[in-house]
């Protein structure tokens, strides 16, 4: 990949900021726990959450590092799980201990947090064992099972809870697909060059599609501009154009030019940014 083409994809992730974790309804889910007397969160109270008598949704993210989970039930209120292994590891099956309050934990630590109806801890401390876990492509969490042991504001009263979580089967990952239409066109009273294409998604998202277009018209002149466009992406083709306003005084003129492209949208399955690049040359025909 050149220079110019890295500069490219670095300004995809700058334009499309970072997007939070993946969210996924599950085709099984539950969430109990066990209060002890003195205990803030949970009140002292045993409570178990199912399908059944609540809506819940399962996220997941850092390629399987985080997994949380989300339960409205249809009596009213919400709870919010989060557990987390060590930076750079997936929750595979094991004990993890020293939890702290999730998302505050070290790269070090893992992340533990329970909290609801309006009641969460400052600081935390516990522990988690996940006792089942299944993976598919870039940490996509098709299961989940784990219990856990959380300590509100470093006191004595523990709530001891347990989640289970089956996620439909992982969905194709996300693929883009562009096209550039040739010739592009110039306009010779203004120098401004435009380029078109298409572009398809395997799934509905939004894509930005940035461009860098150089054009050599003497030894010494070169016509250079960039463009970006976003554009609402879906397995069926839709058109994209891109209008490129020469810099530095220099308009772009009949005749080939290097067209260097980078595409990134973002896959809401997997929590992830997806990116293609494509170089080409390409003629610049005067616009009629």
């Amino acid at each position: 990949m050149g220079v110019m083409l890295k500069r490219l994809v670095l300004l995809g992730i700058l334009v499309l900021v970072a997007a939070p974790a993946a969210a996924q309804q599950p085709l099984d889910a539950s969430l109990s726990f066990v209060s002890d007397p003195g205990d803030y969160i949970g009140g002292g109270q045993s409570r178990l959450f199912t399908l059944d008598d609540a809506s819940i949704t399962s996220r997941y993210s850092d390629n399987g590092g985080h997994f949380g989970l989300t339960v409205f039930p249809f009596s009213g209120g919400f709870w919010f799980l989060d557990l987390a292994a060590p930076a750079g590891s997936q929750l595979v099956p094991g004990a993890y201990e020293g939890a702290i309050r999730y998302p505050f934990q070290s790269a070090s630590q893992p992340g533990l947090s329970l909290s609801g109806d309006g009641r969460g801890c400052n600081t935390l401390t516990g522990r988690f064992d996940v006792l089942d876990a299944a993976f598919g492509a870039n940490g996509y969490i098709e299961r989940l099972h784990a219990r856990f042991e959380q300590h509100c504001e470093g006191g004595t009263p523990a709530l001891f809870g347990e989640v289970n979580v089956v996620n439909p089967p992982p969905p194709p990952p996300l693929q883009i697909a562009l096209t550039i239409n040739k010739p592009g066109s110039v306009d010779r009273l203004t120098g401004k060059a435009r380029v078109t294409g298409t572009i398809s998604c395997t799934i509905a998202t939004s894509v930005g599609v940035n461009a860098v277009l150089n054009q050599r018209l003497t030894r010494f002149a070169i016509a250079t501009a960039n463009a970006f466009t976003s554009i609402p992406c879906s397995p069926s083709t839709a058109s994209w154009a891109l209008d490129f306003t020469p810099q530095a005084g220099v308009p772009f003129g009949p005749g080939m030019a290097q067209l260097d492209v980078a595409a990134s949208g973002y896959d809401s399955y997997y929590g992830q940014f997806v990116f293609i690049s494509s170089s080409d040359a390409l003629r610049l025909s005067p616009a009629r």
